[in-house]
Parts: C-alpha cells; sequence; structure tokens
C-alpha cells in the first residue's frame, strides 16, 4: 500500500496520492507509550512498556482475535520473564487457554502456533533492539505476523478498553509446550533441500554466537545433529546481551577472533529472537548479513526454481543470484510480514529480508536464523567450497546502513522531488523513498521498531556508497531545517 505523497502523485511508479493517517507502510500507529507496527508493539522498558501496558494489550489481542488457544514464547531479555507471566494471566483471564513455550525462538513460535491449531500466537521479544527494549509479536493462526487490518483492530481496543475479562468458570488454562525446539530441529532435518548425510561427512567446525538469547536452547542441538563440531560463544540464556544485539559484521568481533583462533569452516551469530542470521567466513572476516539472504537463495534455487521475494532495502546480491537461475526478484515495503504475505502469493521458494532474514517456506513462512544455518551448511557441503570461495562468486558491492534521529516530519513527497533534482533516475515510495542514481541507490525510511530514520544505500566501492549517504543526508537535513 502506497505511503501518503503529501505534495504530488509520482505518477512514473504508479503511486497515487492519498488520505491516510499511517505514518509509514504497514504502521498501525504511533501512540503515546508504544510504537505500533508489522514488527510489533514496542516500547522502553518501565518507561513505555511495563507489565500493565502488557496485559492490556494482551488482553485487546485476545479480544480482537478469533476464539482458540494461544501460544506464547519469548527471549531471555531480564524483563522477558515478567512480561511473559502478565501476557499469560491476561490471555487466561480473557478465555484463552494458554500454550507456553517458556524461552523459545520467534521462529519456534511461529511453527508451534501451527502446530497446535491455536488460534494466534504471542512472542515477547524485542529482537535486535537494546534489552533496555522489549516487545509483543502477534501472529495469527498461521504463526504469521498479524497485518494492518488485524493490528488496527488491537490498538483500537487497547486504546479504548475493548476487553473482555471473563468469570471464574471461563478463566483459561495455563500449560507447557517443552518439545517445541526439539519439533523445530526435526523439521529442518527432514526438510528435502538438507542433505544430512553430506552435511555431517564435511564435519564441519562452528563457532557459534547466540548473544546468549533464545537461540542458545536450540540452535547448539541443530548444529550438533548436522554433525558439526560446536564451539559455543554467549550461547546460555541468561539474557546478558554482551554485543550490539543486531548481528551486523561491525558487531561480530569476538566471533572473528574466535573462528580464527579455533581453525573454524564458519561462525553463525543471531540476534536474540533467532530470526536473524550472520556469518564469518573461515579467515574470520565478518562478512555484511547480505550475503546471508544470497547465499541461501542461490543453494534453493538450484533444487527449486522460482520467484524471489526481499524488501526494499535488501541488497541487489539477490538480483544477481536469481539471475543465475534464471529467475525474478520482486521487492516489498520493509517487514517480515510484507515480504511473508507477497511470498505466499506468488508461492516463492525463498525469500527474506537483507538483514540476514531468511524465509524459508517450506518449513514455514517466517524468518529463520535455524534454516538459515542449515541451508548455508548444505551450500557449502553440496559445493566442496569454503565459505569465502563462495562468498567470492558473487560481484562486489558496498552498503552503507546509518541511523538519525528524526528532527522533524518525514515528508515522502518532498523527499522524492529533492532526490528527482539530485538526478534520481528512479523513485519508488512504498516505504519511504527508494532513488536510484547512476552510481547506485539510496533508501530513506522510518523504521518501524526504532524511533529514527533509516538511510541505507548500496553502491560497488565504498566511496560511492558514502556519497550516496552524505547526499541523502543533506536532504534530510534541508527539510528538517526549513521552518
Amino acid at each position: 500500500m502506497p505511503v501518503a505523497l503529501t505534495r504530488r502523485a509520482l505518477d512514473r511508479t504508479g503511486r497515487a496520492a492519498r488520505d491516510t493517517k499511517r505514518p509509514w507502510p504497514g504502521a498501525f500507529a504511533v501512540s503515546d507509550r508504544l510504537l505500533f507496527s508489522v514488527a510489533g508493539a514496542r516500547g522502553i522498558v518501565g518507561r513505555t512498556i511495563d507489565p500493565d501496558v502488557v496485559v492490556r494489550l494482551c488482553a485487546a489481542f485476545a479480544a480482537a482475535m478469533p476464539p482458540g488457544p494461544v501460544v506464547l514464547g519469548r527471549d531471555t531479555r531480564p524483563s522477558g520473564d515478567s512480561f511473559a507471566r502478565a501476557a499469560a494471566a491476561a490471555l487466561a483471564a480473557s478465555g484463552r487457554d494458554v500454550i507456553d513455550l517458556g524461552v523459545a525462538t520467534t521462529p519456534t513460535t511461529e511453527m508451534a502456533t501451527a502446530h497446535h491449531g491455536a488460534a494466534a500466537g504471542v512472542i515477547v521479544t524485542a529482537s535486535h533492539n537494546p534489552v533496555e527494549w522489549n516487545a509483543l509479536k502477534f501472529l495469527d493462526g498461521r504463526g504469521i505476523f498479524i497485518g494492518p487490518e488485524a493490528g488496527a483492530r488491537v490498538l483500537d481496543r487497547y486504546e479504548h478498553g475493548g476487553f473482555a475479562w471473563v468469570g471464574g468458570r471461563e478463566h483459561g488454562r495455563i500449560t507447557r509446550d517443552e518439545t517445541a525446539a526439539r519439533r523445530h530441529v526435526e523439521a529442518i532435518l527432514a526438510l528435502d533441500v538438507v542433505d544430512v548425510d553430506a552435511i555431517r561427512a564435511r564435519r564441519f567446525r562452528v563457532v557459534l554466537d547466540c548473544i546468549n538469547g533464545a537461540g542458545s536452547v536450540i540452535a547448539p542441538d541443530l548444529l550438533r545433529e548436522l554433525g558439526a563440531e560446536v564451539v559455543e560463544v554467549n550461547c546460555r540464556p541468561t539474557g546478558d546481551f554482551v554485543r550490539d544485539p543486531e548481528p551486523r559484521a561491525e558487531h561480530l568481533v569476538e566471533l572473528a577472533h574466535r573462528v580464527r583462533a579455533e581453525g573454524a569452516d564458519v561462525g553463525f551469530a543471531v540476534d536474540p529472537d533467532a530470526d536473524r542470521l550472520a556469518l564469518v567466513d573461515e579467515t574470520g572476516r565478518a562478512l555484511s548479513e547480505e550475503y546471508t539472504l544470497a547465499l541461501a537463495v542461490d543453494g534453493v534455487l538450484e533444487r527449486s526454481p522460482g520467484p524471489v521475494v526481499v524488501n526494499l532495502s535488501t541488497a541487489s546480491l539477490v538480483e544477481h543470484v536469481a539471475a543465475r537461475h534464471g529467475v525474478t526478484v520482486e521487492r516489498t515495503p520493509v517487514g517480515e510480514a510484507h515480504v511473508v504475505a507477497r511470498m505466499l502469493e506468488s508461492g516463492a521458494p525463498i525469500g527474506g529480508e537483507g538483514n540476514g532474514g531468511v524465509v524459508y517456506p517450506a518449513l514455514h513462512p517466517g524468518r529463520d536464523a535455524l534454516v538459515g544455518m542449515a541451508l548455508i551448511l548444505q551450500i557449502l557441503a553440496a559445493r566442496g567450497e569454503t565459505l569465502g570461495a563462495r562468498v567470492a562468486t558473487f560481484p562486489p558491492f558496498h552498503m552503507s546502513k546509518a541511523r538519525l534521529e528524526r528532527r522533524g516530519p518525514f515528508d515522502a513527497a518532498a523527499v522524492a522531488d529533492a532526490f528527482e533534482s539530485l538526478g534520481a533516475r528512479g523513485i519508488d515510495a512504498r516505504d519511504g523513498v527508494r532513488a536510484t542514481f547512476d552510481e547506485g541507490w539510496v533508501h530513506l525510511r522510518v523504521s518501524n521498531t526504532e524511533g529514527v530514520v533509516r538511510v541505507i544505500c548500496e553502491a560497488p566501492d565504498a566511496a560511492d556508497a558514502a556519497r550516496l549517504e552524505a547526499r541523502a543526508r543533506g536532504v534530510l537535513e534541508r527539510l528538517w531545517a526549513k521552518p
């Protein structure tokens, strides 16, 4: 759905100006207390989210969703246990049976929601946000993030008190499911695309960094089932986030050092809820998280050719891989919900987001760092290559990813006008503004998960990417400087 263009329609890309209260695609609203979007309801613990907010959110969610049980999972951050207890209590007091997974990754919870035939799912996690944050992610009965319409219903009930507390006889029961992680591992091992015997024969030595998050309770077991010798780094489910939770190359210094010291074949790093995966090659070089998706797409398309769906901020590496296999790439607004919805519509065998988020619908339609690990090991085993050698087959590229604190409104039409005046060859305003120039592209958008404007640039070399970033920053500075 196009973002509102307040100045004029940009006809060349088929976009029309429209009146909407949504501040960006997929956003439900920005409340005084919380950030609502396709990525859930997020806030800073003790300031904008607390147990009272969690209770009201879950009561609103229960009232807005179809009848039936709700699956509940959480990551390991310190506020997670109390928030999950509050969520379970609110859901049960709304008449919902609750299937509590305890500490579980986001993909595990998504799969468990579908497995149990539940009406919905709730995940207590702020994903890649720092430990000061927490959030609720809301799932429908398929284990897929709810869309804008359902999200608007939840927000309306949250803000206006549309709850449905029940009497004692109707109170829901809270039970535990201790086997969800094991089912997740077994489902990955059973995938046709994963040749378990071939991977085991390679006897990979892997250094694994789970940032002491939810991945700690499943990723080591999966890798050992695949015959890997696993060196665990930050793999205790304590919630002690010893590095920046976002698994980007610049945050993987410790992992890179350990890969070199251990003589490992590969290093894997995930975020706190294990839906994003980043890689370190055998030389100890931390790779851009963009390579994760490109490598997974390459491996899957060899066996299952078909269209690929990614978001607007994903590197052009995916187009290069798709061209190798003679298939097309479609881009959507940023956010797993947008990507997954289009993948299901188009029958795409693989897709995801360039932040390390691999979506393989044959397993389940959600980002999953665990299946990403299996797909990476699969392509290395099938090709008999090192990770560094496989990455060397891709064309050179450089991405810069910056975050700017908002100092004024984000006027997409004004940004588009400014880029056009600077010589942009193409404009896409479905999610912020993505502008294509001779030397590369730049994407400016309001974050779904933080109160910032994201500036993503790609070019063949670092100098061109830096120039694009400077150009984008200049556009915003000039717009925000206007009275």
